[in-house]
């Protein structure tokens, strides 16, 4: 007998799942099966004998406290150590909050200011998962198309506009400027500029999100968003900034951080505690070790130097194998390549013919806010699969394009 589901409440019955997650666990497992789809770190990237070593030791020199209910806003030794990494001396501890990952972040920052029916604008495509957590809470996504410079300043303007005259509250602008997910695309430092003017001008937040910032393998590291409002426009207020460990530590260490303005980190910590009571205290406290003895900058650079192969695998193999009418981008860092095939394909059908054929990618009609997906687009991930298996992957994934 299925759970009735008149007793679920409106916003469970609405809620979509992650379509990502679903293909991911029905592609999972399959003999012969090379999966491009998730956006998983490779497991060799986890430094698991540091990790061990040092959960050990806080345990055996910490357990009587960090075994304790802790603080819903993080603990302070983990706060002192990630503003000494972001080189962030003046930023207080209130100004941080401690989160489940940064999806978690960006939930209790949606939850903290969207009423039912307010707007976000987003980028079009954005993050699945910020999507349907956004979506959750009652929000309509706008989204704006991106240019190789990233987010369309002045979109996002006429499209603010253009709501409000509709009547619609605008809330605040979602971004994930550096190695976006899914495009892999990166916001120019102009382009930063501009989207804070905009945000200033129209009295909106900035959200940004920025789970990849380290994974940079090319190019120069531009200054966040959040940098910038508060070094060159003196603007503390506009810009909160979700981060995680996901992609540099392992995804279930669950833990990222929020920083924004400190009453607005307060209205985050509300809703800390009455979802998650307190972020794991173990896991806050060897991460703080790991930061502390100065460990995650050569990490970082064993794992951006690991990536950077697979990146290169995968472009050489697109070049080799990919039709002429199929396009991708070529990121300078994280984990993903969009492909734009012709405007006849449809991706979510092709997504079954390639299944069979071995690969599993991610259609591009799910990193757009429910209704608005273009059916032409895919997302390869090239962190996850071994160097051959991308190689092997891109060309089975090209006999199949190839047909149409």
């Amino acid at each position: 007998m299925s759970f009735p589901e008149h007793l679920l409440s409106q916003t469970t019955r609405s809620m979509g799942v992650s379509f990502i997650r679903e293909m991911i666990k029905a592609t999972k497992g399959v003999e012969g099966m090379i999966s491009l789809a998730g956006g998983l770190p490779s497991p060799d990237s986890f430094p698991k004998e540091q990790l061990a070593a040092l959960f050990k030791e806080v345990l055996e020199k910490e357990g009587a406290d960090v075994l304790q209910y802790g603080q819903s806003e993080g603990d302070d030794v983990l706060k002192e150590q990630i503003l000494r990494f972001e080189k962030e001396p003046k930023v207080l501890k209130e100004e941080l909050l401690i989160t489940d990952g940064a999806t978690n972040g960006i939930y209790f920052f949606t939850r903290a200011v969207i009423d039912p029916g307010d707007v976000i604008v987003c980028e079009g495509p954005s993050f699945n998962g910020t999507l349907i957590a956004t979506e959750a809470c009652g929000a309509e996504l706008a989204a704006v198309a991106m240019d190789e410079e990233g987010l369309l300043a002045d979109r996002v303007r006429e499209t603010i506009v253009a709501r409000r005259k509709m009547g619609r509250t605008v809330k605040f602008i979602y971004t994930i400027p550096e190695f976006q997910n899914p495009s892999g695309r990166t916001m120019s430092l102009a382009r930063r500029r501009e989207l804070i003017r905009v945000a200033r001008e129209l009295k909106v937040l900035i959200l940004e999100d920025q789970p990849y910032r380290d994974l940079r393998f090319l190019g120069t590291r531009i200054d966040s968003i959040w940098n910038i409002a508060r070094a060159e426009f003196g603007d503390e207020h506009t810009v909160t900034i979700c981060k995680s460990f996901s992609k540099v530590l392992g995804p279930g260490l669950r833990l990222g951080f929020a920083a924004g303005p400190a009453d607005l980190i307060a209205a985050m910590a509300k809703w800390a505690q009455k979802v998650i009571v307190s972020p794991e205290g173990v896991v806050q406290r060897v991460v703080a070790r790991f930061l502390e003895r100065d460990m995650l900058e050569p990490h970082l650079e064993r794992i951006t130097a690991m990536y950077r192969h697979k990146r290169e695998v995968m472009i050489s193999a697109l070049r080799e194998t990919m039709p002429p009418y199929v396009r991708w981008t070529e990121p300078e860092g994280g984990l993903f390549i969009w492909l734009t095939c012709p405007e006849t394909f449809d991706t979510d059908v092709i997504f079954h013919e390639a299944a069979k054929a071995g690969v599993a990618y991610i259609p591009g009609s799910k990193f757009y806010p429910s209704g608005t997906g273009r059916k032409n687009e895919i997302r390869l991930n090239f962190s996850y699969a071994t160097p051959v298996d991308l190689g092997e992957g891109v060309a089975r994934l090209a006999r199949i394009l190839t047909r149409g």
